[in-house]
Formats: structure tokens, C-alpha cells, sequence
């Protein structure tokens, strides 16, 4: 090869390179995105007179479909079949992402703002360091200690600091999402060393799968003992509206933040997704039209810094 095709090999190896880069930073802002639009949709769908189980119901049964979709895809890219121990625990591990954690945080923002609900949710890494710390039986670090009492600081904030009837208006709804936090970060803990065996499509394949079967018990308990009209009660287009947050707010954002973390790295991703709170914000007062006290302005902002530099410093 004559110097001046190897010249013209490097560059185009360069152009298809930062192409592929290019593509992956718009994955995952795309991906990030429609995850960050989750609480504006569920939002939207409970002034339509939806209960959150059937919200949370519905959109499973319409992922889980599509999730298997995406796992025969890419199961040739995949690791060989798991053992019948790894399956339980990836629904296990599933019960936790897909079913506790979203139920959680469904009811709980029914009461609360998107906005409230999202920083809530992002103190999920605290629970992350707390909760390894204590399986590994090691006292956390000076620093990361400062970061857990400023995140306690922020959410008290943002759910109304001293303001005792903002405080009393969002502490249920509040105490409900930050279950949902520590239930999310348990799936962390416990998923993290799976995902490695026998890959995250596979895994949320199955733990959809487990999840759908959970919640829809859930929800004909609750049919039958409470409200029997809590899931089949609504008009066509409500369902058509269901699908639509299975698939802008589930399984889209996997797909992208997949294929983008693919060619970006995990890293670059991660710092790409730190917008996702931000979007959040600005779809809660473009669409729904909410309204912070500058004390719950504070909070979220110093929940998001603090997070922010944590997940950073990762």
C-alpha cells in the first residue's frame, strides 16, 4: 500500500471513528431522554383518571414482549444459556427493579411533584454506598459520609424544608420514593456481578417477565378486595397511552443508552445521563406546570450536585 493510501485509510478510519462516537453521544442523550420523561408521562396519565397500578401493570405487560424481542436480537451476542440458579436470581433481582421499586414510586408520585419524585429517586447512589458498605462490613469513607448528609440535607429540602405544609403535603408520597430508592439501589447491589454472567438484556428479560407476573397479582388482589375496576376500567385510548409509556420511557431508553454506552463507554455515558434529572425539571414546569418553593429549588440542587460528583468521582 502506497503512502498515500495508508493516508487515506487512517483518515476515513478516523471520520468513521468519530462518527461512531457522534452516534453513540446521541444515543444517550436520546435514550436519557425518554427515561427522564417517565414521571411527565405517569403524570399526564393520573390526570387522566389512572391509577398508579394500572400504569405500572400495563407497562410492563407491554415491555416484557419487547424486551424478549430485543433479547432474541442480540442473543447471539450473548453468554451461554445461565444456570437455573442465575435465572431465579435475575428474577429475583428483576422483583426488585421492575416490581417493588416502580410500585413504590408510582404511588408515591401521585402525591408528589415530577420534579420532587426525580431528585428523590436519583439519591439512589447513597443507598448504593450505604448498603455495600454494610455487606462488605466497612465504615464508609470521611468524604462519602459528607455526600450522604448533604443528599439528606437536599431531599429534606425539597420536599418543603421548614415549611410544614409543604412538609406535610409531600411526606408520604415522599417516603414512598425513597423506599423506592433503596429498592433500586438493593437491585444494584444484588445485579451487579450478575449482569457480567449472563448479560443485562438477558437479565431484564427475565426479570420483566417476573415482575409482569408479580404485579399483575398485585393488581387482581387489589381489584378484587378494593377497587374492581381498577384495572379493566378504562377507555381505548387510555391503553393505547399505556403502550406509549412501555415504550418511550422503558424500553427505548435501554435500547439507545445501550447501543450509545456500546460506543461511547460506560463511563461517558454515565456522565451524559447526569442530564436526565435536568430534563426532568424542565418537563415538570413546561408540561405539567409545577411550581418550587427557592427552598425546594435548593434542595434539588444540591441532591443533583451531590450526586453528581459521586457518580463522577466513580
Amino acid at each position: 500500500m502506497s503512502r498515500a493510501e495508508k493516508s487515506t485509510a487512517e483518515q476515513s478510519g478516523h471520520i468513521q471513528h468519530g462518527v461512531r462516537k457522534a452516534a453513540g453521544v446521541v444515543f444517550m442523550v436520546f435514550g436519557t431522554m425518554c427515561f427522564a420523561s417517565k414521571s411527565i408521562f405517569v403524570k399526564w396519565a393520573y390526570e387522566q383518571g389512572a391509577q398508579p397500578e394500572a400504569v405500572l401493570l400495563y407497562r410492563q405487560l407491554f415491555a416484557a414482549p419487547l424486551f424478549w424481542l430485543i433479547f432474541i436480537v442480540y442473543r447471539s451476542k450473548l453468554p451461554a444459556k445461565p444456570e437455573k440458579a442465575e435465572i431465579f436470581k435475575a428474577c429475583a433481582a428483576g422483583l426488585l427493579c421492575f416490581f417493588l421499586s416502580p410500585l413504590l414510586d408510582f404511588i408515591g408520585l401521585h402525591g408528589v411533584s415530577a420534579t420532587v419524585e426525580r431528585m428523590i429517586v436519583m439519591s439512589y447512589p447513597m443507598f448504593v454506598l450505604i448498603i455495600t458498605a454494610f455487606v462488605n462490613k466497612k465504615m464508609v469513607s470521611g468524604k462519602t459520609f459528607a455526600a450522604i448528609l448533604l443528599v439528606n440535607a437536599g431531599l429534606f429540602l425539597a420536599v418543603g424544608g421548614w415549611d410544614v405544609q409543604a412538609l406535610e403535603a409531600n411526606l408520604s408520597g415522599a417516603f414512598l420514593i425513597l423506599l423506592s430508592a433503596v429498592a433500586y439501589a438493593a437491585y444494584l447491589v444484588v445485579a451487579g456481578g450478575l449482569v457480567r454472567q449472563i448479560g443485562g438484556i438477558r437479565m431484564n428479560a427475565y426479570g420483566m417477565s417476573a415482575a409482569s407476573l408479580a404485579m399483575a397479582g398485585y393488581a387482581l388482589l387489589r381489584s378484587l378486595r378494593e377497587q374492581p375496576g381498577i384495572v379493566l376500567s378504562y377507555p381505548p385510548a387510555m391503553y393505547g397511552f399505556f403502550m406509549i409509556i412501555a415504550a418511550v420511557t422503558t424500553v427505548i431508553p435501554f435500547l439507545f443508552m445501550l447501543e450509545g454506552m456500546k460506543r461511547i463507554g460506560a463511563e461517558r455515558g454515565a456522565v451524559i445521563s447526569m442530564i436526565g434529572p435536568v430534563l426532568t425539571i424542565f418537563g415538570g414546569v413546561l408540561f405539567l406546570n409545577e411550581r418550587l418553593t427557592p427552598v425546594q429549588w435548593l434542595g434539588c440542587l444540591l441532591v443533583h450536585l451531590t450526586v453528581s460528583l459521586l457518580e463522577y468521582r466513580k
